[in-house]
């Protein structure tokens, strides 16, 4: 009798269920790692040749030489085996074959040439020539909002620059000392703070004297004493009062006399140990510095606030040669602090050297923001010394000493440096000396902006 044979159900895997059943996730996971990433395999007649030699190694494999009785356990392991790791050998072995054969066409980006992609520069980008000139178009100009000028002779008179400071003007400017040791205490109002406007005549701190222990109990046994020898004095004096008419007048006078004289002693004495001494303004104005403390102990003498008045600030230059004081007299003055320009006048100047310098003293026009100690540079004008010359302002060049350069607009689009040799006229202006011939145009405005092109 014939046996009889079955068909063994083959084990369940992700590789033996439809391609539908699986999900993306479990198929890039049974990818090889080193080839995950990689381009498709290319198509065509190699490829197509290439899996059809795996199509017949698997077919190969199945034959019927090759494979034992159906059902037995020998069968269904192979079968296990040949399902989870033959056949996949067999299509790895395929897919690797095609992606050698196929490698110039995979790896699109080897030998590949950029330089085509890259975007041509824009036709109206600045750019610097060889010759050191800057390219601008137009549209660029007024975005950098270039500003030019037709360079003209003009008579200007040289400048000397000064350094100088800003100072208290001596009429409107004061300051508050202690006029005996003690220890201060705030006025009514508290301790002024700076830049606190104040009256004449405002009580801005108390003065408490401050006496060593000794001389407080000598002040107070001399106190004691004045206060015995007024009563005594004050008795004598109504005793004759009541004999008035049998005593002579001159001695109750004297009496009387004594007696007041003890009691303002006394009074002056209990002012000293007790008292306190109100510091005042001595003008209006405004609190420059305060340099004290409640309850801080002063020495006689040491200055407690600066008054100044904002409206009247002077500024003191200093020279050092004394001609040039001699003829500030009928030539005008500018100062620069801050970046801002303000008129100068001229008020006098000493006949004394200090540390060899010669100190000019010049009122400030106008009220500009300034702050005592604030460093000024003071640009003289003296007269008798004009000269003919190009007047630019001092935005227009850049750098200085020999760098010195400005931009000709020589064509629409096109700006050239040049070096130019230039002496100061005030805080805003210079005077071209020499590189610049007159009738040229020159950039004013935005010159720093045409350095800065590469």
């Amino acid at each position: 009798m014939k046996p009889a044979y079955g068909i063994a159900p083959l084990p369940s895997s992700a590789d033996t269920q439809p391609r539908s059943a699986a999900s993306a996730i479990d198929r890039a996971r049974r990818i090889p790692a080193p080839l995950r990433g990689l381009a498709p395999m290319p198509r065509g007649p190699a490829a197509e040749a290439l899996v059809q030699a795996g199509a017949r190694e698997s077919g190969r494999l199945l034959a019927p030489e090759n494979t034992p009785d159906i059902g037995s356990p020998a069968c269904t392991r192979r079968a296990a085996r040949w399902r989870s790791g033959s056949g996949a050998l067999a299509g790895l072995w395929a897919v690797c074959l095609a992606l050698l054969l196929g490698a110039p066409q995979a790896f699109a980006h080897e030998g590949h040439d950029h330089a085509a992609d890259a975007a041509p520069p824009a036709a109206d980008a600045p750019r610097r020539l060889a010759d050191g000139r800057v390219m601008l178009a137009k549209p660029a100009q007024r975005s950098w909002q270039l500003r030019t000028r037709i360079a003209a002779l003009e008579d200007a008179a040289p400048a000397v620059e000064l350094p100088g400071r800003v100072v208290a003007d001596p009429s409107a400017g004061g300051r508050v000392q202690a006029p005996f040791a003690g220890i201060l205490e705030p006025g009514p109002k508290g301790l002024p703070l700076p830049g606190q406007a104040v009256k004449a005549g405002e009580v801005l701190a108390w003065l408490r004297p401050s006496v060593a222990p000794m001389e407080r109990s000598a002040r107070l046994a001399e106190q004691a004493d004045v206060a015995a020898r007024l009563s005594v004095a004050r008795q004598r004096a109504a005793r004759l009062a009541q004999l008035e008419g049998s005593v002579a007048q001159k001695d109750i006078d004297a009496a009387r006399a004594e007696a007041d004289g003890l009691a303002r002693q006394h009074a002056a004495l209990g002012a000293a140990l007790g008292s306190r001494e109100a510091l005042r303004a001595p003008l209006a104005g405004v609190v420059a510095a305060g340099f004290v403390l409640a309850g801080q102990r002063v020495e006689a003498g040491a200055e407690l606030f600066e008054l100044v008045r904002p409206d009247r600030l002077m500024v003191e230059a200093l020279a050092y040669d004394p001609a040039i004081g001699a003829a500030m007299g009928a030539g005008s003055a500018r100062g620069e602090a801050g970046g801002a320009s303000f008129a100068l006048r001229f008020a006098g100047g000493g006949r004394s050297l200090r540390e060899g310098t010669l100190p000019l003293l010049f009122r400030v026009e106008g009220a500009p923001l300034l702050a005592v100690g604030q460093p000024v540079k003071v640009f003289a004008s003296l007269p008798g010394q004009g000269a003919r010359g190009v007047v630019l302002p001092l935005a227009a060049v850049s750098g200085s000493g020999e760098a010195a350069t400005v931009w000709v607009h020589e064509a629409p689009e096109v700006f050239a440096p040049r070096r130019v040799q230039v002496a100061p006229l005030d805080a805003g202006r210079v005077r071209v000396q020499g590189g610049l011939t007159p009738g040229e145009r020159v950039v004013v405005q935005g010159a720093p902006l045409l350095g800065a092109v590469r």
